[in-house]
């Protein structure tokens, strides 16, 4: 007689995520999230309804307010370094990226980014506050001064032959990298005098998603394929240093000073020791698939949303001493 099969153990340590606020009516389901750097405040777009700015500091999470009119769509959201601005990438064919100042009791419009054609799939604000980038289904790279007078771009980079839906700054400001469904990363030098592709980062599939280490010397690759690719950006002819193979596909991807996280179905929160090639520890996320993730910069909240309107936050690292 054959004994029961037993499931398989995990050879590291998983732990269940720990909720710490639940936030709902999002009409429609969840589009896109973002952390302030500071993790005290979490926007959140719907896919029916308006965006909308939480309050996460205190025992207590509390709704500060919407974000733009309420017939605003929004796919795209990304916080400024200094916590004080948000941009938002409209979901509509008007390409608009609208920015507002987060630092009053209600947020307040601080500008308006023209210029793209199409919906805008992802955005980020360089490290010293004073440009934002976005991307989406004009298949295009823009580059705007913060504040710009008439929301100009002063940058516009082709390239990419389909889509983008992922971008980050290089953590000095001088290089952008995007990806999207093609199955290439490309990493931009950016300059006032003149800004080009400087490098082309080959993957099998879709990239979800990408993330500078912090001293910029890394870059780290999402893969649908369920593989991290951690590369030098600067190499001359660039090949995959590392490669974390996980079990399905990688939603996120963040690298901080002391490690790398990933987060994928699930939702599961991952932290790798790259050296080893292995994970060191991982976190369940209850609640079942999400429609979009987010982390704060130091790894240790997750926000998922739902296709029913909630978000979760959950503790996903450590208690620190």
């Amino acid at each position: 007689m054959e004994p029961p099969h037993q499931p398989a153990q995990s050879a590291w340590p998983v732990a269940k995520a720990e909720q710490v606020a639940t936030l709902s009516g999002h009409a429609g389901g969840v589009a896109a999230l973002a952390f302030t750097p500071d993790r005290c405040l979490l926007a959140v777009a719907a896919r029916n309804g308006p965006a909308r700015l939480w309050n996460l500091a205190g025992p207590n999470a509390r709704e500060r307010g919407n974000l733009g009119p309420g017939d605003s769509r929004f796919t795209a959201l990304a916080f400024s370094p200094s916590s004080r601005l948000v941009a938002c990438g409209s979901g509509s064919m008007d390409g608009l990226t609208w920015l507002y100042d987060v630092t009053e009791k209600e947020p307040q419009s601080a500008g308006l980014l023209k210029g793209s054609r199409g919906a805008v799939g992802a955005v980020a604000f360089s490290p010293d506050n004073k440009s934002v980038a976005a991307g989406g289904d004009d298949r295009t790279l823009r580059v705007w001064d913060v504040p710009s007078p008439k929301g100009d771009p002063r940058t516009q980079l082709l390239g990419h032959t389909q889509p983008i839906r992922a971008l980050t700054f290089s953590p000095d400001g001088q290089g952008i990298a995007t990806s999207g469904p093609e199955g290439t990363v490309r990493v931009w030098a950016l300059s006032r005098i003149r800004s080009w592709e400087r490098v082309k980062l080959p993957h099998p599939g879709e990239v979800a998603n990408l993330a500078y280490a912090p001293d910029g010397k890394s870059l780290a690759t999402a893969g649908r394929d369920g593989v991290i690719r951690v590369w030098d950006p600067t190499a001359f002819k660039p090949a995959p240093r590392v490669e974390l193979k996980g079990s399905g596909p990688v939603h996120l991807v963040l690298v901080t000073a002391d490690t790398l996280i990933s987060v994928g179905d699930g939702p599961r929160v991952t932290h790798w020791d790259v050296y080893a090639g292995k994970p060191l520890r991982e976190w369940e996320v209850p609640g079942g698939p999400a429609t979009a993730v987010a982390i704060t910069l130091d790894g240790r909240y997750l926000a998922a949303g739902t296709a029913g309107g909630t978000v979760g936050v959950y503790r996903v690292a450590e208690k620190r001493a």
